[in-house]
């Protein structure tokens, strides 16, 4: 196995903050997650060499914590200390105050990023851990964005979902722009995405918090196939 180019731990399960890949092909399931894309900073993409060395970083580093502790991805974010104070040494992070960011530096296999706030994403992971159910509507959201047009299927066709079920799924707002994911598939002009939410229950006239509809999207970025199908689905010519 290869060494670690330094000796770094995880404060929480004092395992190394680098970790060894099976091969060039490899990904870990939670540990190496890329970076998201809405982190702010500054990115840095790891040479080659790194690469070479199968041995990649998973380490969070708190900005405001006095210890500078290390943490994996996966145990910071199942940590149950409150988001406002470190899980290891539990001194305030943030200031008391609750649009504060929680700025780390994320170290992983996609690179580094300097300044990312952590917050959202430990009030969304502990939103998930007890609403199941947006997990599920997210990865429909992000499917739907994407092109995945099997993801789409898989979820619209699940055993356990009534049509009923389908449909709420479907025309329930996210939590940030209050986006369907019609809306998502719509902005990103996924025809076959977007025929297939009709067919499914997906209401083309509700609003996002900027009150525009999914269509006003469609037509701002050239849409024109999908843009049709929604006018057609709203009634309008």
């Amino acid at each position: 196995m290869p060494m670690p180019p330094d000796d770094t731990t995880c404060a929480l399960c004092g395992e190394s903050t680098w970790i060894a890949l099976a091969g060039p092909e490899s990904e870990s399931d939670s540990d190496n997650e890329m970076i998201p894309e809405e982190a702010a900073g500054t990115s840095t993409r790891y040479p080659n060499p790194l690469d070479e060395a199968d041995m990649v970083p998973d380490d969070v580093v708190l900005h405001n914590c006095p210890s500078a502790h290390h943490f994996h991805w996966q145990c910071f974010l199942s940590h149950s200390e409150p988001e406002t104070h470190c899980p290891a040494c539990h001194a305030a992070i943030v200031p008391n105050d609750d649009d504060a960011k929680l700025l780390a530096t994320i170290r992983n296999e996609g690179g580094q990023e300097d300044d990312f706030d952590l917050r959202p994403v430990l009030i969304e992971e502990r939103l998930f851990a007890t609403s199941p159910h947006l997990r599920t509507h997210a990865a429909l959201c992000a499917a739907c964005f994407t092109g995945d047009e099997a993801s789409v299927l898989d979820i619209l066709s699940s055993p356990s979902s009534s049509p009923a079920e389908i449909a709420h799924l479907i025309n329930t707002p996210d939590l940030d722009k209050h986006w369907t994911p019609l809306f998502y598939a719509a902005v990103s002009g996924r025809t076959g995405i977007v025929a297939l939410l009709l067919n499914n229950g997906a209401d083309p006239n509700l609003r996002d918090k900027f009150e525009h509809v999914p269509a006003e999207y469609a037509s701002e970025e050239g849409h024109v196939e999908v843009l049709d199908l929604l006018r057609g689905a709203r009634g309008v010519y």
